[in-house]
């Protein structure tokens, strides 16, 4: 079986951090690679097109250069980056934001928790939101 790849994109790198201990204790057979901001991720996905897509992008709101609406904008504008689901994950509970989320098409909005524990729960039933779209 496949290794799952997931992008996670965010500026915060305590948040980073956190989910790098939540996969490592949680998901070890994930493959985790983390971008800084928006423009981060389209720069790599364009820069290497011949490269498989990640099986989930996980993404803040909040981020310098390209924020997560204007990245999901992108992406899901791109004939093969269209595909890949991408989840919300920010500190914002804010339902205008998480309603503007899901208008640009992201497949879950999830609100970002402070243990490790709590974000490996929010990180599988936000997968399992985006297998079932």
């Amino acid at each position: 079986m496949k290794q799952p790849t997931i992008f996670l994109v965010d500026d915060d790198d305590d948040d980073i951090y956190l989910a790098r201990l939540t996969f490592t204790a949680h998901f070890p057979d994930w493959a985790l690679i983390s971008f800084e901001d928006g423009q981060s991720l389209i720069d790599h996905l364009a820069s290497h097109p011949d490269k498989p897509l990640p099986d989930l992008i996980i993404m803040d709101l909040n981020m310098p250069r390209l924020t997560g609406h204007e990245t999901l904008i992108i992406l899901k504008r791109h004939s093969q980056w269209k595909k890949v689901p991408v989840a919300i994950l920010s500190t914002s509970s804010n339902i205008d934001d998480q309603t503007r989320s899901e208008a640009i098409g992201a497949c879950a909005f999830l609100v970002k928790p402070a243990s490790v524990d709590k974000l490996a729960a929010i990180i599988l039933e936000g997968k399992s939101a985006c297998e079932a779209q």
